[in-house]
C-alpha cells in the first residue's frame, strides 16, 4: 500500500523501520526542526533521520491544515495514513484525502489514557498493566474505534524510559498486523467504551513537585512516571540556597526501621553508605537514590549526602 507516515519521536522510529521494509512509504511526515537542550541547537526529529537515510521524502508544515500542505498530500495519494506519536490533531480535512483511512498507535489500552501521555500516567497512577491500540481516526482525540489492542505488565521498577522504549517495539508489530489485516480487508472494529474513559494530559512542571506527605508508593510512582521528563523534584537547602533537587531513582526496599520521636514528612531519617538516604514519606520511609541539581550532573544520593554534608534530621520539600 502507499502509505504516508506521520510520526515525530524516537517512539515512532521501530513502526516506521517495520513498514519501512513492507510497504510503500510515499512520504513521512514530522514535526519542524526545533531547538533542544542547554545550547538550544537545531536539530531534526527521529523520525525525520529515520526516513532520510531511507531516501524517503520528508515533510514538515507548521500545521497540518494549511491548504498547501493538503494539497502535497493530495498528489502523494495514499492509501493509508499511518500516525505514531506525531504532535498534532488531524483535521477532517485530512483525514477525507486517503483512499482507505488513517490509523493511530495509541500507547494505552484505549479508551483508557487518551491524550499526550499515557505511558507517564500509567506509571503514575500505579497501573499494573497498560497497553497498545491501534485505531481508526476520527474527529475527537482517541475517540475512534479499535482495530486492534495488546495488554503489557507494568514492572514496579520500570521508568517512563524503559516502558516506552518495549511499547515502541511491541507497537511496531501491532502496527503491522493491523496493516496486514486492512489490506486483507479482514478489519472488525470494536467501539470504546465510553464509561471506562479516563484522561492522560500534557504533564505540567508544577506537578512534578513531590509532596512528601503522599505514600512512599505514590511517590515512588511519580518518579518512574517523571523519569526522564520533566523529573520529579523537590526543595532542598543547599549551602545556604533554597534549589530544586530532581530525584530520579527511588526503592521501595523495607525502610520501616524505627525513628527517634515525632518525625515530620520530608525528613531524611537514615543514611546508608553506598545505599544512598531514607527520607520519611506519608507511611513510611523511601530509599532515594539518584539525585540531581540544578545545572549539575545526576549523581548517587550517597555522593550527594557526603558533597553536600547532608545529615540526617534535614528536611526537605516545603515547609508548610
Amino acid at each position: 500500500m502507499r502509505i504516508l507516515f506521520m510520526g515525530t519521536p524516537e517512539f515512532a522510529c521501530p513502526s516506521l523501520g517495520a513498514l519501512i521494509k513492507r510497504e510503500q512509504i510515499v512520504g513521512v511526515v514530522t514535526q519542524p526542526d526545533r531547538p533542544v537542550g542547554r545550547g538550544r541547537r537545531v536539530i531534526p526529529s527521529p523520525v525525520k533521520g529515520l526516513a532520510e537515510e531511507n531516501h524517503i521524502p520528508v515533510y514538515q508544515p507548521q500545521r497540518v491544515r494549511d491548504p498547501s500542505f493538503l494539497e502535497e498530500v493530495r498528489k502523494i495519494q495514499p492509501d493509508l495514513i499511518v500516525v505514531v506519536a506525531f504532535g498534532q490533531i488531524l483535521p477532517p480535512s485530512l483525514l477525507v484525502i486517503p483512499k482507505i483511512y488513517a490509523i493511530n498507535l495509541h500507547p494505552s489500552l484505549l479508551p483508557r489514557y487518551r491524550g499526550p501521555a499515557p505511558i507517564p500516567w500509567a506509571i503514575i497512577k500505579g497501573e499494573r498493566e497498560t497497553g497498545l491500540t491501534v485505531q481508526k481516526i476520527e474527529a475527537g482525540v482517541d475517540e475512534g474505534k479499535i482495530i486492534l489492542q495488546k495488554k503489557v505488565v507494568i514492572k514496579l521498577s520500570d521508568i517512563a524510559k524503559d516502558l516506552e522504549k518495549r511499547l515502541a517495539v511491541m507497537g511496531a508489530a501491532l502496527l503491522e498486523e493491523a496493516v496486514r489485516r486492512i489490506k486483507e480487508g479482514c478489519v472488525s472494529f470494536l467501539e470504546q467504551e465510553e464509561e471506562k474513559v479516563g484522561y492522560a494530559p500534557k504533564i505540567t512542571k508544577d506537578q512534578a513537585e513531590i509532596n512528601w506527605k503522599r505514600s512512599c508508593l505514590d511517590i515512588h510512582n511519580l518518579v518512574r512516571g517523571l523519569n526522564p521528563y520533566p523529573g520529579a523534584f523537590t526543595l532542598a537547602m543547599v549551602r545556604a540556597k533554597m534549589l530544586k533537587m530532581k530525584i530520579w531513582r527511588t526503592d521501595l526496599l523495607n525502610g520501616n526501621f524505627r525513628e527517634a520521636g515525632d518525625v515530620c514528612p520530608g525528613t531524611i531519617v537514615k543514611i546508608e553508605k553506598e545505599k544512598g538516604f531514607w527520607v520519611r514519606g506519608g507511611d513510611g520511609n523511601l530509599l532515594i537514590k539518584e539525585v540531581q541539581l540544578p545545572n549539575r550532573n545526576s549523581i548517587g544520593s550517597y555522593d550527594f549526602i557526603k558533597g553536600y554534608s547532608f545529615k540526617e534530621g534535614d528536611i526537605l520539600g516545603r515547609r508548610i
